[in-house]
């Protein structure tokens, strides 16, 4: 089947190991036609050519290399038909090897919660009411009846078209005992005494990377099932700027952006039900937390001005529409309710970490970090909430990595010294593809621990390397800029030697640095030192998964004990269970939000400062 239509000469491509095929116009590069065949592969950059991880085989049918390919690619690689995928311009009809390490592939997902005993007060309720049956004497109208069953006037309430065309026959068929389901002040459904389960709800945690979707059961708040997905809008950048870039180049960009992520919601609602063995129908609300740009993006408002300074949302509001607006196949009177967001690059999802981690209910100066694709700093000083965000994730995602990857099987996850020298573990125990997040902290810190690299980030040279262990001073090669760390060699590899280079250690650096700077000058505005910091909260798969004694060893925190430091799981994914099961905790996650001290870090005239001291690793 054609991918397009049109006068242009068209070629065919197929793709392996999957074996998708298809036609496309000559001139259109390896990256679209791969995602107009649904066909994913890996450009952190968004396919600008610049992060190099795109690379595919096609050894025939491209236009020469360009000059982008010639600098990230050697010529042993051209000549054996390594190309970049965004680059790579296909003329002829082409086979092209997708490898492993780019293609997209859903890895460790964190999808647990930090879950608190909470109220159930839901938005949705459901009550069961014995009525009359109409006579010549008793002619009010079906819906006067159950208006009267429930004790509130009729004018008070509305009733979706949905549930009225249902309501005659329901109550007949059930001798005028039946289940109202109302949402709101609104009749959304008339269910038979009982059914079970008829009172459903979703919490959905939009994130830049991941997106994860909680089935409820709204009348007991058991949880019946989870899924989760990778973030179908990479393909147009691993990071936020990329995404708003592509809204800002093309008239359908942000429609592109919105419905990608709609498509993905609703299938992750249909895993669930199925899991769980219920309807869609019988999911009446939806809770959705999420960054700025991604509240953005799935509400389809222009994300623009988020892009540069005073970095404006539209709106920072609680938003409620419904699920017809919203674009999700659920009951046709099911609501949708998005969580506040507190400024321009912090968002809902800082709320939902605010709510479920009782941050101001603490007593002591409490500090709590969510790092994903950007980082979250929260800070309770005893009396006021800080909150800001910095430009971390790519480098700890290992989105600037040489040899960084996605947490999946062959991922190193775990480094260590072991008798002078790398002792390693990978996800799934397979032979090792490249380096995780975890294992990126892991490395940096047996670098720092074994002398290889010292306090200002530079990989030792010939002359220090004469102090290190042999073992170790075997893995150092290159000079200057070019030197690195062959971290495991390819006889051991899937993909031959992994390295950590120089370059590699300068990006965890800057990205360490930011949020330790964020700490930094929290602290500061909020008139408290960082050693005053009693606890610290590492939220999300960061917290869940890294070492903490690995993240004091970079500096990342300030100097507690590492039993002061506790993951609190997905907590923004909490926040949005929160919301769901309770009206109460909405009310408080608004509250939250207004109380919030947004610092915008590039304002303060001492970040710079801060931000280069912050950057230095910490002596041993």
């Amino acid at each position: 089947m054609p991918l397009r239509a049109g006068s242009a000469a068209m070629v065919k491509v197929t793709f392996k190991p999957g074996g998708e095929s298809g036609e496309t116009e000559a001139g259109t590069t390896i990256l679209a036609a791969a995602a107009s065949l649904g066909v994913t592969i890996t450009a952190p950059c968004g396919g600008r050519g610049r992060c190099g991880k795109c690379r595919v085989i096609a050894e025939k049918g491209c236009a020469p290399p360009t000059p982008s390919e010639r600098d990230q690619l050697t010529g042993e690689e051209l000549r054996h038909g390594i190309r970049l995928a965004c680059e790579a311009v296909l003329l002829e009809d082409a086979q092209v090897i997708i490898p492993s390490d780019s293609r997209t592939i859903s890895g460790k997902i964190l999808a647990d919660d930090a879950r608190e005993e909470i109220s159930l007060r839901p938005n949705v309720s459901r009550r069961t009411v014995v009525l009359p049956a109409p006579s010549l004497s008793d002619q009010r109208s079906d819906f006067e009846r159950v208006a009267d069953g429930l004790g509130t006037p009729a004018q008070s309430l509305r009733m979706h078209r949905e549930a009225l065309a249902e309501l005659p026959s329901v109550l007949r068929d059930n001798d005028f005992k039946v289940d109202v389901i109302t949402v709101g002040d609104t009749i959304a459904g008339v269910r038979p005494p009982n059914a079970r389960p008829c009172c459903l709800g979703a919490a959905v945690d939009i994130g830049t990377t991941t997106v994860v979707v909680y089935l409820v059961d709204l009348s007991s708040g058991e949880r019946l099932a989870t899924a989760s997905a990778l973030n179908p809008q990479a393909r147009w950048g691993h990071d936020l700027i990329s995404r708003i870039e592509h809204v800002q180049s093309t008239p359908a960009g942000l429609e592109d952006l919105r419905r990608s992520i709609v498509d993905l919601i609703n299938r992750l609602l249909g895993e669930t039900t199925e899991q769980a063995g219920v309807r869609r129908r019988d999911i009446y609300e939806v809770s959705i937390v999420g960054n700025t740009c991604m509240h953005h993006m799935f509400l389809g408002l222009d994300p623009r001005h988020l892009a540069h300074a005073p970095y404006i949302p539209v709106t920072r509001e609680p938003l409620e529409l419904s699920a017809e607006e919203a674009g999700l196949a659920l009951s046709p009177a099911a609501n949708v309710y998005c969580l506040p967001v507190i400024a321009g690059f912090v968002g809902a999802d800082t709320v939902g970490v605010l709510l479920v981690s009782r941050l101001t209910e603490r007593d002591h100066p409490t500090l709590a970090i969510d790092i994903g694709t950007n980082g979250e700093v929260m800070l309770w000083s005893g009396e006021r909430l800080l909150v800001a965000s910095c430009a971390a994730g790519p480098a700890f995602e290992g989105g600037e990595i040489r040899h960084g990857v996605r947490a999946a099987d062959g991922a190193i996850e775990r480094v260590w010294l072991s008798n002078g020298s790398i002792g390693y573990a990978t996800i799934g125990s397979t032979r090792p593809n490249g380096i995780c997040g975890s294992g990126i902290f892991d490395t940096v810190a047996t670098l720092l621990d074994s002398g290889v690299a010292d306090s200002t980030g530079r990989l030792a040279d010939e002359q220090a390397a004469e102090k290190l262990q042999r073992g170790l001073v075997e893995r150092l090669r290159g000079e200057g800029p070019q030197r690195e760390f062959v971290l495991v060699e390819s006889a051991e590899s899937a993909n031959g030697d992994i390295v950590f280079t120089q370059k590699d250690l300068r990006e965890v650096q800057l990205a360490k640095g930011a949020v330790r700077a964020a700490v930094e000058l929290l602290c500061s505005a909020a008139g408290i030192e960082a050693n005053d910091i009693a606890e610290v909260l590492l939220a999300g798969a960061f917290g869940n998964y890294i070492d903490r004694r690995s993240a004091l060893r970079m500096g990342l925190l300030p100097e507690v004990g590492v039993e002061q430091i506790r993951g609190v799981g997905n907590a923004a994914g909490a926040g949005a269970l929160a919301a769901l099961v309770s009206v109460d905790e909405r009310q408080r996650a608004a509250e939250l939000a207004r109380q919030a001290e947004h610092i915008e870090l590039m304002a303060s005239p001492a970040f710079q400062m801060v931000f280069a001291d912050s950057m230095i690793f910490p002596e041993s």
